[in-house]
């Protein structure tokens, strides 16, 4: 599998996916979600770089830390 960055003009997501239209399909939820059930266009479908999977792990654990 490979991860994708799935994006609007304002907000994007990273996912796992077989290709990009899996990816654009399960970013256009997961978008839809993080905006709280708006309906978004997606505008960007690109396998994601090292540097933006790296990035996203590191923001993870940061918010998780500040859950405890």
């Amino acid at each position: 599998m490979t991860t994708y960055y799935v994006a609007t003009l304002a907000k994007y997501v990273l996912v796992d996916a077989e290709n990009e239209a899996d990816a654009r399909q399960r970013g256009h939820a997961a978008l839809c979600e993080l905006l709280g059930g708006q309906d978004v266009n997606v505008g960007t479908v690109r396998s994601a770089t090292q540097d933006e999977i790296e990035f996203d792990l590191w923001h993870q654990q940061m918010v998780a830390a500040e859950r405890t």
